[in-house]
């Protein structure tokens, strides 16, 4: 179900059976509203509404890096309120990810576990939802 889009920059559905937000990103050149609008008011509200317990990023076809200004953003708002609000696992999903994507996953990899957030980094949206699945979530 898709809950937000930023056209030609960013998705944001639901997956009922995991209990997730998959953010799937097409370019990290985003403004601060943007993504605040997609992450912590359209997809965080979602995901409490509907017992949401992980938010999975696709970078996979990502083009762009991702602003320090909103990487710091995410690690001062968006993981403390992600817990604080019952998510317990991000997972990242990089394969095919320029090298500055990659980056971006990389500094995601770096704040999460100081924010109290599972890291789980994995190939595709598919293992993503394995893996929550073989979780019994």
């Amino acid at each position: 179900m898709q809950v937000h889009t930023i056209p030609k920059k960013l998705t944001v559905t639901w997956q009922e059976d995991i209990k997730a937000i998959i953010d799937t990103w097409q370019s990290y050149f985003v403004t601060i509203f943007e993504f605040e609008q997609a992450v912590l008011v359209k997809g965080l509200n979602h995901a409490k509404a509907n017992g949401g317990i992980a938010w999975i990023v696709d970078s996979s076809n990502a083009i762009g890096a991702m602003p320090k200004f909103i990487i710091d953003f995410i690690d001062e708002r968006v993981f403390p309120e992600f817990v604080k609000n019952g998510i317990k696992y991000f997972i990242t999903i990089s394969t095919g990810a320029t090298k500055i994507a990659q980056k971006t996953i990389l500094e995601y990899s770096e704040r999460t576990h100081r924010n109290g957030l599972i890291l789980v980094e994995v190939q595709s949206t598919e293992e993503a939802i394995k893996w929550l699945k073989d979780r019994k979530i």
